[in-house]
């Protein structure tokens, strides 16, 4: 498609929205994690404290970055209202709840209070509230009916797996920042960590291709699929460097380098974490800045929507399609 006689792309949401979405994804993503390998490997485990460190903050960061798109924190206020017909208010208590629960279990973790069964009640309702999360930032794109592109069931699936991959990848990041290195870390990432690691990007590859193909199926949202798959930063940035090279690591650390070194490693360990999180922000981006506007067909007449202009004269209307 020649990007001069087809639709207009949608304009208002780009990096911060994006970064907002990458980072709520990372922190419920890594507060999974956490829960998880608290469970298996016991509260005071290198992996659950890096994820409850992680999770909090990154979510708070990334609902700054909200704000700074809304452009005033009052607006904030009233996206809690009217619940009952706004995904928008829904998301809004659903990431409150979530970042109130985070807080607490990084407090109770950090002070060792709090009796066992507190912290199982609260670790359970921060994942499922953690899920909740993940899945509302793929939500309120398809609550977004003006956009085919991301009207439909696939992004809240593509968006909860690759928040799961993505805030694991920043915990097993952090573990090799903050643990000091030594065989003993290494065989604390090398096991259950890598692999899982691994599965959760065989996942994402299957939940983005089964998205395009329902995506590229419909005529409204064709365009979009077309255009995502045309840049750069989509294929080599989050297809190649942001998947596939995660998985070759992740196979090779579990299959072929078990018995190297510990700084090679983690050294290799560290850099599929940070390709895979690089690759999540991209693909979020991608999926937003090849949002096309819907065409209309009427009476044989092509009717395309176009955004509001930006600095608009009060004497001149919006152009009809080119």
């Amino acid at each position: 498609m020649d990007p001069k006689v087809n639709g207009q792309l949608q304009s208002d949401w780009s990096w911060l929205i994006a970064a907002y979405l990458f980072l709520g994804g990372v922190g419920s993503g890594a507060y999974v994690t956490a829960v998880i390998e608290g469970f298996a490997q016991g509260p005071d485990s290198l992996a659950t404290r890096v994820g409850l460190w992680v999770s909090f903050p990154a979510v708070l960061i990334g609902t700054l970055f909200l704000l700074a798109d809304l452009g005033s924190p009052a607006k904030a206020v009233l996206a809690g209202l009217k619940v009952g017909t706004s995904w928008i208010a829904r998301g809004f208590w659903i990431i409150s709840i979530f970042m109130v629960l985070a807080f607490l279990h990084l407090v109770l973790a950090l002070t060792s209070s709090g009796s066992a069964g507190l912290v199982d009640t609260i670790s359970i309702l921060g994942v499922l509230f953690a899920l909740g999360t993940m899945a509302y930032t793929g939500i309120l794109l398809g609550a977004s009916k003006g956009i085919p592109f991301w009207r439909t069931g696939a992004v809240p699936v593509v968006f909860v797996v690759s928040a799961l991959a993505t805030g694991h990848f920043t915990v097993m990041l952090g573990m090799v920042i903050f643990g000091g290195g030594g065989e003993a870390l290494k065989q604390a990432i090398a096991g259950d960590m890598v692999a899982l690691a691994a599965v959760l990007v065989v996942f994402e590859v299957l939940a983005i291709f089964l998205f395009l193909q329902a995506a590229f199926r419909q005529p409204d949202s064709r365009e979009s699929a077309l255009r995502i798959l045309r840049r750069t930063t989509f294929i080599v940035g989050y297809i190649l460097l942001g998947l596939i090279a995660p998985l070759v690591i992740m196979a090779w650390l579990f299959f072929g380098l078990q018995q190297a070194g510990a700084g090679g490693f983690l050294a290799l360990a560290a850099l599929g974490a940070l390709l895979g999180l690089i690759g999540g922000l991209l693909l979020r981006h991608g999926v937003l800045i090849c949002g096309a506007l819907p065409t209309w067909n009427i009476a044989g007449f092509q009717f395309r929507r176009i955004p509001k202009p930006k600095d608009p004269k009060p004497d001149i209307g919006l152009l009809p399609p080119q």
